[in-house]
């Protein structure tokens, strides 16, 4: 799922003497991403989501069993099954690709709201990296005849572009990338619909049989919100949930 990435006007707070935001961080922008998770180390006050999510050998384990189970659900659901005619549909942030390099940068300069710039100043960089597993779940999923179908609320069109060619360069095989239209189509619901019902004219693809549903978020699977999370037997038959304790829809439910 695509974070509302916490990000902050730094412009805004820079004249704050409390803050020092701009001090701070010592650090010139545009950032240079290849360093921000060691600066905010080095300071010392990342998450404790973020590290877990960044360098803990559960966060890898956990991504990597998910994927065993998605193999082995695509390795029965193929069975019989004519090539070509079926389909997995993945969420792309935090499920197959690995966008925490942005938080880190998001954290170590105290960015606390959205700025659709910055978020696409880290999308034109092209440097999320795959995550465990998912590139080889991509691939067992186009040998045994099926279509890996990319659902992500990055932006079209302006993402789309970049978006492909970062996946494509960690070695992510994909049939066809939907992202949404704007802040309207966050829903993936009519996205999930034209894979099934449709098809997709620009991929070439006729209507398709979804046998699999992966994501990071409980909105990343068909009518499921925070407030519904439909039936829990789904979970490992028909949808696999991979874990992000970072961001997600969850961020906006009352603590109990």
């Amino acid at each position: 799922m695509l974070r509302p990435f916490l990000l902050a006007a730094a412009a805004l707070l820079a004249g704050c003497s409390t803050l020092g935001v701009e001090r701070a961080t010592e650090s010139p922008y545009p950032p240079d991403f290849k360093t921000s998770c060691s600066r905010l180390d080095a300071r010392g006050d990342a998450s404790r989501a973020l590290r877990w999510y960044r360098v803990s050998a559960e966060q890898k384990v956990a991504y990597r069993q998910a994927y065993q189970r998605a193999t082995q659900l695509v390795e029965q659901a193929a069975q019989g099954r004519t090539p070509g005619t079926w389909a997995v549909i993945a969420d792309a942030d935090e499920t197959l690709i690995d966008n925490s390099v942005f938080e880190c940068e998001s954290q170590f300069r105290h960015w606390t709201t959205f700025d659709d710039a910055r978020w696409t100043q880290w999308v034109e960089a092209r440097l999320a990296t795959a995550l465990p597993g998912a590139v080889s779940f991509s691939e067992v999923v186009r040998k045994l005849g099926g279509k890996l179908i990319v659902v992500s609320n990055r932006e079209a069109p302006k993402h789309l572009q970049a978006t492909r060619e970062n996946l494509a360069a960690i070695g992510i095989q994909f049939d066809a990338v939907l992202l949404s239209t704007g802040a309207k189509d966050r829903d993936k619901t009519r996205r999930f619909e034209q894979v099934q019902k449709r098809g997709i004219p620009d991929a070439k693809l006729p209507p398709l049989a979804v046998v699999l549903f992966v994501g990071d978020n409980i909105k990343d699977f068909p009518d499921l919100t925070q407030a519904n999370s439909g039936d829990p037997g789904r979970f490992g038959r028909d949808y696999v949930l991979l874990p992000n304790p970072t961001y997600g829809s969850w961020e906006r439910t009352r603590l109990r």
